[in-house]
């Protein structure tokens, strides 16, 4: 799979803190972060690639961290075993 689609994404050149909150900071409101993502994730063109490049390292990683294609790592877990 190339990676041309990330030209296209809607979250290029933004604060990687959005999609990849540190939830160990006490500053962090991870409800507001996750929910500031999901919104500029929502009408994303290539938010299926987004999700399908992620899977498998996930996959093989067994680590689910940040936003990939508008979910959040429990919600790509679910997403995978409803796929299954």
């Amino acid at each position: 799979m190339t990676e041309d689609w990330k030209k296209q994404a809607n979250c290029r050149g933004m604060d990687i803190k959005i999609f990849f909150p540190d939830h160990n900071d006490v500053h962090v409101n991870s409800r507001f972060v996750w929910t500031l993502a999901k919104q500029i994730c929502e009408g994303c063109v290539v938010r299926q690639e987004c999700l399908e490049y992620q899977l498998p390292f996930e996959e093989a990683s067994c680590r689910r961290d940040g936003m990939w294609g508008g979910l959040t790592p429990t919600e790509r877990r679910a997403y995978v075993y409803n796929n299954k």
